[in-house]
């Protein structure tokens, strides 16, 4: 049975407020990139449309990084079905070029 890693409390800032989160020790620097890059493209949002309200620049930006996310993913499935079926088509070529070998039963001595 694995063993449970420990967590601990971080403290990471988005937009000048400071969040509290628990993390598993060997996740924190991960964690700390991923609210880092979130700051940036929220404060990207705030920089060019300043007079929007806090919310507003979180859910653009929220919607903006979920349109990044889909995209990658749809480009991973369309990526993972043009190997599968690569992988398919070379694999019924080998089989093809395999039925033309003779094999003999027995080996030469």
């Amino acid at each position: 049975m694995a063993e449970k890693s420990d967590t601990k409390s971080i403290r990471v800032h988005i937009l000048g407020r400071e969040y509290g989160l628990r993390v598993h020790e060997e996740d924190e620097r991960h964690t700390r990139r991923l609210a880092a890059y979130v700051n940036e493209r929220m404060e990207q949002f705030r920089d060019a449309h300043p007079e929007q309200a806090e919310l507003t620049t979180a859910v653009i930006t929220a919607l903006a990084l979920a349109e990044e996310l889909h995209m990658v993913r749809e480009k991973s499935e369309t990526e993972t079905g043009v190997l599968a079926s690569e992988i398919e088509r070379l694999a019924d070529r080998l089989a093809g070029s395999l039925e033309d070998v003779q094999i003999p039963a027995d080996p030469p001595e």
